[in-house]
């Protein structure tokens, strides 16, 4: 009998897991020939020692159910094993479900993980963390810092948070090696992107791709305040490349020195970070469920 684990945040996003159990005995229950259990998580380390410990045990499929934080540690743990992840998207963002497309019902997100495929993806790591959608520094990690503790999640309370912050941010000086090549730029921020989007459909790397084995740096310069709304427009139109203030491009691993310590997030999950960075992809690094 095949096994499958749930890792469920009970906390995240903003709507109710009521109907997850509901639809893990209509379609796994009723598939036959599945053993069902369901991990609840306590904390925000929970699921990756909870996925550890089932990987161990030697279980067939291992569900993430939550935001894209949940995501990433469950994927942590699987990362270079045969175990394969599965995704049901409750987050606020769900920036890997979405790029992967992933349905964001629960209903559907499970029949999925019954009827899908197995895909082998790509991964990242900065300074070691990894990452599975996007990383980056400046104005992004600041952003997910305030959305991480804000007492509303969700795309308006983003896009608030987003207006509040480009208006107080201030750009940064970087020098940057891209394997053996020296750049230098005043940017707003600078993310990796192993999928198009950050999440909630904001597209940050629309050209971005989970099996090329490489990641999509991009560098957003130095911009005026005024030119929010045209690149909030751009972002969600899957056009920011097509803008003058975006800077693309493509490599396995990137070195960063920038003036000062601070912040740097990893799938929106936001960390301290010291004045150097690097960050490399991990080829063909893990296995999901996809349709």
């Amino acid at each position: 009998m095949k096994k499958v684990v749930f890792i469920v945040n009970p906390v995240s996003g903003m709507g109710s897991k009521s109907s997850l159990e509901r639809s893990i005995a209509r379609f796994f229950h009723a598939e036959g020939g599945w053993k069902v259990d369901v991990h609840r998580t306590t904390d925000s380390a929970d699921a990756f020692h909870a996925a550890c410990r089932f990987k161990e045990e030697a279980v067939d499929l291992v569900v993430a159910v939550g935001g894209d934080g949940t995501v990433n540690r469950v994927a942590q743990a699987l990362r270079f094993s045969s175990i394969p992840l599965g995704i049901v998207p409750t987050g606020s963002g769900n920036g890997l479900a979405r790029h992967l497309k992933i349905p964001l019902s629960v209903t559907n997100a499970i029949k999925v993980l019954l009827q899908g495929k197995i895909a082998t993806i790509d991964s990242g790591s900065m300074n070691g963390y990894p990452f599975f959608c996007t990383a980056g520094i400046g104005f992004d990690a600041n952003l997910a810092n305030r959305f991480n503790t804000a007492p509303v999640r969700g795309l308006p309370s983003y896009v608030a948070l987003s207006a509040l912050e480009y208006t107080q941010y201030q750009s940064e000086k970087y020098k940057i090696w891209v394997e053996d090549r020296l750049l230098e730029r005043e940017a707003f921020l600078i993310t990796f992107a192993n999928c198009a989007q950050w999440g909630n459909n904001v597209y940050i790397a629309p050209e971005a791709s989970t099996k090329d084995g490489l990641l999509d740096m991009v560098i957003w310069k130095k911009t005026p305040a005024v030119t929010f709304p045209f690149i909030a427009m751009r972002l969600l139109s899957r056009t920011i490349d097509h803008s003058d203030y975006f800077e693309t491009i493509r490599g396995a691993s990137f070195c960063i020195e920038r003036v000062k310590e601070g912040l740097g997030h990893v799938d929106g999950e936001d960390i301290q970070m010291g004045k150097e960075l690097t960050v490399v992809v991990h080829p063909a690094s893990l296995k999901v469920v996809t349709p």
